[in-house]
């Protein structure tokens, strides 16, 4: 099965084709994928988030593409599934 398939449930592992996007988590914060790290910027410094961690990983809302949203989660405890867009613009 596709990874872009709609309701596709994402694992981490997953997120390696999904490099160079957007990550947006629960708190609100936002930042750009580098796997296995999410890079958000914080008082004016950039931090490295690994998503390879479980408790990072549950953290993630919202994964855009090129302003496609691609994958979501729709609660905490939620899986993160795929929406079914392919995010190329």
């Amino acid at each position: 099965m596709d990874i872009r398939a709609k309701d596709f449930v994402l694992m981490p592992r997953h997120l390696r084709k999904f490099n160079h996007t957007q990550i947006e988590f629960f708190d609100g914060k936002k930042g750009k994928l580098f796997y296995p790290y999410v890079m958000v910027r914080e008082d004016r410094t950039i931090v490295p988030i690994m998503i390879e961690k479980r408790d990072n990983y549950e953290r993630i809302h919202k994964v855009y593409a090129s302003r496609e949203l691609v994958a979501e989660r729709k609660t905490l405890r939620a899986q993160l599934r795929s929406t079914g867009t392919t995010g190329r613009g």
